[in-house]
């Protein structure tokens, strides 16, 4: 097979199917890893698609990925108005697990008058939260991400499945009709489990994560219970969040 031909085919696989790994193009295109690996870095070069940790995704369905101090400095004020409508369900001496989104920070501050149990993956939240008189604190073990500044691993999952509580809290890195989304394995699957072991979640996201996917899918929507955001959903994806009864609560209800 020529070499444009191969491109063609891999940018026809990506926009088709939304996503494809290195292995799965590889074995479907039958050359080696470090040959997609070539092809995957021309045709981002060509803007024919994006670069992922292990894959590609379409161009225009990504969010855009960045350091923790980088998403800490975006939208603050909006942010903080986002969390705000945190207070309204949580109460008293809930116990409560945090993902290491810096919304899901500015929901935290929402809470420091609370007796609540906490759990996190996440150093600036753990450390925040160990201000709170009233809270108690349960650092998560895992292998340490040093941009985003979370905890991950197998050690990271093991330790969350002896958990079971009444909230779970998470930030949106990219939500769709299909679910929810994040851009690396390793961070998914610790947001997976912490899903599960929520009885209700809750999930944070300003109006441009919405519509948009990533590399890893973490959930449906149907394991979600709120979606708070800040400009009204419409069209289908609005009625996809209704027939699995997601509650949408907005900055200005």
């Amino acid at each position: 097979m020529l070499l444009e031909e191969r491109l063609s085919q891999i940018s026809q696989i990506v926009d088709e199917q939304g996503s494809a790994t290195i292995d799965f193009l590889a074995q479907k295109l039958e050359v080696s890893k470090d040959t997609i690996r070539r092809d995957l870095m021309k045709l981002e070069s060509r803007k024919k698609l994006h670069r992922v940790h292990g894959g590609a995704i379409p161009i225009g369905k990504e969010a855009e990925i960045l350091n923790y101090e980088e998403r800490s400095n975006i939208s603050s004020n909006l942010k903080k108005k986002i969390a705000s409508k945190i207070k309204n369900l949580i109460k008293d001496h809930s116990t409560l697990i945090f993902d290491s989104s810096t919304t899901v920070e500015a929901a935290i501050k929402q809470l420091d008058n609370l007796s609540i149990s906490t759990i996190t993956n996440s150093l600036t939240n753990a450390i925040l939260l160990s201000k709170y008189e009233k809270a108690t604190v349960q650092l998560l073990p895992g292998k340490l991400n040093k941009n985003q500044l979370f905890l991950y691993g197998a050690e990271t999952v093991e330790k969350l499945s002896q958990y079971q509580v009444d909230f779970t809290i998470l930030g949106v890195f990219a939500l769709s009709n299909d679910g929810l989304f994040i851009h690396t394995q390793e961070e998914g699957i610790v947001k997976r489990k912490m899903i599960q072991q929520g009885k209700q979640v809750i999930a944070l996201a300003d109006h441009t994560k919405l519509n948009k996917e990533g590399f890893f899918k973490i959930c449906d929507l149907k394991e979600i219970d709120y979606l708070i955001t800040d400009e009204k959903i419409e069209g289908e994806l609005m009625k996809n969040l209704n027939d699995n009864n997601v509650k949408v609560v907005t900055i200005n209800e």
